[in-house]
């Protein structure tokens, strides 16, 4: 299947002159990770069957239940205390007459993308365990948000949060550098798009984007994943796009002190613009936004 992005989206996320040059590092990337087809068959079917309001509950089920073990997960994920079932359920069918086809289809997508961040060394381990917590604490933020702020659909947002770290993993598990190399030019003072492309030539956001078009994510998708690029309130999916900024900087934020001056200068401008939200009034979204993770996290551990 093709990597090539439509010619909207690799002039977006490159903005760079030479795209073709940086379409064959993306394909090298994505050629040396060889499990990056076990993600779209069960979740990208749910993914479809899950598009439309007027899903029978039965295709969701049907497109879960192929898989066994996937089935499992998703009802272990079902019955933990995050979702408050008040009984413990034991198909699928059952989950999503509980939890509505959408929160389901949400656990599934968490499922399968979670495979995708296990570490085989104690290092690898640690930063991809990390970009993991930050991508939930991001998926998380970006559904509270996009209904706080008027962000579009709270499920895109969901999936962009939960997706926009990929290309970090793929980057790291592809071999061809050494992501330990990225975090200490960012230890240096370097953001990690400019450290990543200084390793590999790409960044992880560009790399998201084309996995995601490996995947056939649609379009609006993908244009919410094209998260560090700034654009205007008048571009295509826009809000996604800015939803997907504002969580993955909120929950970078919410795990770090709140530091007033740094916190502000590093907050993506552009991106709290689109959502008509005064940079004035941050710190109060920050606690809010951290209150919001601590809540769940609390139902996630019990």
């Amino acid at each position: 299947m093709s990597t090539r992005l439509p010619d909207n989206s690799v002039k977006s996320v490159f903005n760079l002159s030479d795209v073709s040059t940086q379409e064959e590092k993306i394909k090298k990337v994505l050629s040396r990770v060889t499990d990056l087809a076990v993600l779209p068959h069960v979740v990208f079917q749910v993914l479809e069957a899950s598009a439309s309001s007027d899903t029978a509950c039965s295709e969701i089920e049907k497109s879960i239940i192929v898989d066994p073990g996937f089935s499992a997960k998703v009802l272990t994920l079902a019955n933990s205390a995050s979702y408050g079932i008040p009984k413990k359920v034991t198909a699928i069918r059952e989950a999503i007459t509980f939890l509505g086809f959408r929160a389901v289809r949400n656990i599934a997508m968490t499922v399968g993308v979670f495979d995708l961040f296990a570490g085989k060394t104690d290092k690898e381990s640690l930063r991809r365990r990390l970009w993991w917590r930050h991508s939930i604490d991001s998926a998380m933020i970006g559904q509270w948000l996009s209904k706080s702020l008027k962000l579009g659909s709270p499920d895109e947002a969901y999936t962009c949060g939960l997706l926009h770290y990929v290309g970090k993993t793929l980057l790291d598990r592809s071999g061809i550098g050494d992501y330990a190399q990225v975090e200490e030019l960012i230890k240096e003072g370097l953001d990690d798009v400019k450290a990543e492309l200084e390793v590999y030539g790409i960044s992880h956001d560009a790399v998201t984007i084309a996995a995601g078009a490996k995947w056939n994510l649609p379009l609006p998708l993908l244009n919410g994943l094209d998260y560090r690029r700034p654009v205007d309130a008048t571009a295509e999916n826009a809000k996604l796009r800015a939803c997907t900024a504002c969580s993955s900087f909120l929950a970078s934020v919410v795990r770090d002190e709140w530091q007033p001056d740094v916190t502000i200068w590093r907050a993506p401008a552009w991106a709290f613009s689109i959502a008509e939200f005064d940079l004035k009034d941050l710190e109060s979204l920050v606690f809010d936004a951290s209150a919001y993770i601590a809540r769940a996290s609390e139902a996630e551990a019990a």
